[in-house]
């Protein structure tokens, strides 16, 4: 009977993944040196330090853009989603979150040099250093986080509603003329990523 019951929950857990929401990033890359061979851009999911701690997938940047599906969050990565628990642009930490006992983690674009060639992120930056990148949306000018949650979520702030669906979502403020516009998305496709430098070791 307990084996029935584990088989059961790891069953749902597995289904709770699979059916989770994806997103969609696409955007340009702007770097003033040719990108090295080994390149990669993946979303790396952030723990309560703001430290990378999983990838949530990654690619290997074409002619100067990219296409990245971003991967279901592993379920022991998650933490309390409470007012105020990330800065959005826009809104800071001046909101609240409407739905009692939802989790959550944050992704974050991260680019390195895969210097081993296993296709991650190793976490071991003699080998595989990071770049320093600044992105943004370009089509009006904004800001965007990823935000991942295990169930549907509302959070209020500034006078605007936004919902979160289970799974990623792609918050994101822009900054037309008639002042700033709040969206949950699940595609973006005007990142405009600048690489600053490649960390040296």
């Amino acid at each position: 009977m307990r084996r029935s019951v584990t088989t059961l929950l790891v069953l749902i857990l597995l289904l709770g993944s699979a059916f989770a929401q994806r997103v969609t990033l696409s955007g340009v890359i702007d770097s003033e040196e040719p990108l090295p061979d080994g390149t990669r851009l993946g979303v790396q999911i952030l723990d309560a330090d703001d430290a990378w701690s999983h990838e949530a997938g990654s690619v290997v940047p074409v002619a100067g853009s990219f296409r990245l599906e971003v991967e279901p969050a592993p379920e022991d990565l998650l933490r309390p989603f409470r007012s105020g628990s990330v800065l959005l642009p826009g809104l800071q930490n001046e909101y609240r979150v409407e739905t009692e006992g939802v989790r959550y983690v944050q992704g974050s674009l991260a680019m390195y040099l895969d210097a081993n060639g296993d296709g991650v992120w190793t976490r071991d930056p003699e080998r595989d250093p990071f770049f320093l990148a600044l992105s943004q949306l370009e089509r009006p000018i904004g800001f965007f986080t990823l935000i991942y949650v295990d169930r549907a979520a509302v959070m209020t702030g500034s006078g605007v509603e936004l919902e979160l669906q289970p799974g990623w979502n792609v918050y994101t403020v822009r900054f037309p003329e008639s002042g700033p516009a709040y969206a949950v998305r699940t595609a973006v496709d005007d990142i405009a990523l600048e690489v600053l430098d490649l960390v040296p070791r």
